[in-house]
């Protein structure tokens, strides 16, 4: 095995946080030609990806468009990761082109974004969950031993993330409290201030300010953002 993988990857179980692990990621398959990556678990069917990115090192407009407009779903290269174990080429996951124009139409607009080629790796989690370490560039080059260094690289990356995930998700779910919690969960099926206060006995003030404390607690921009975080690290379940 190579043994600057194997460096690289004891300084990847020794990150702290995801921007670290950001930098040996990009750093290290780089060598390997690859240029961008996502990490991220796989929902089920119609089901928000966001939440299950782990990390991503997408552009940022193919990131907002693909999440945004559930492309998850309809991308063959993820439909793929639930049919194999094994590391596959974007270009070896099977879809019919003229049959399949939700399909053609994320891969075309992939290809738009200068994502033609890539290597996507599934991992199979506990509890029959599904995750993907998916790296764009070019793979007509690699060697088989090279495909076995970014299996087990993007195994580690993804095993690191998922622990830290954890801790943090420990670390916030003492951060904010159940009234908190209870009213995000409002938040997120859709109901308004007023619609919360009714429900709960609150005022409406008081609604908003366990909103704005969370959102501090969680770090996060505004109340959607603070509810998807929220999902995310398990604090509120739908």
């Amino acid at each position: 095995m190579n043994a600057d993988l194997m460096n690289k990857i004891e300084l990847l179980q020794r990150q702290e946080d995801a921007d670290g692990i950001h930098k040996v990621v990009s750093d290290t398959i780089g060598h390997y030609g690859f240029e961008r990556f996502i990490i991220s678990g796989l929902p089920d069917r119609g089901v928000d990806v966001r939440p299950f990115v782990l990390l991503s090192g997408w552009d940022d407009e193919w990131y907002k468009r693909y999440t945004n407009l559930g492309y998850v779903h309809l991308d063959p290269v993820a439909r793929n990761c639930f049919a194999t174990t094994l590391p596959f080429d974007w270009s070896d996951a099977p879809y019919d082109r003229a049959g399949d124009p939700q399909a053609r139409r994320v891969m075309d607009e992939a290809h738009d974004f200068g994502m033609n080629e890539g290597l996507c790796v599934p991992v199979h989690l506990e509890g029959g969950m599904q995750g993907v370490v998916s790296l764009v560039g070019r793979t007509d080059w690699l060697s088989e031993q090279q495909r076995l260094e970014l299996h087990m690289l993007a195994l580690y990356a993804h095993g690191r993330l998922r622990f830290l995930n954890t801790v943090q998700t420990d670390r916030r779910r003492r951060a904010i409290s159940p009234r908190e919690a209870e009213v995000l969960k409002w938040v997120a099926s859709g109901k308004t201030a007023a619609d919360i206060a009714e429900i709960t006995g609150l005022s409406a003030r008081t609604v908003n300010q366990h909103c704005e404390n969370a959102q501090r607690r969680l770090g996060t921009n505004n109340r959607l953002h603070t509810v998807v975080e929220a999902i995310r690290h398990k604090l509120i379940a739908l």
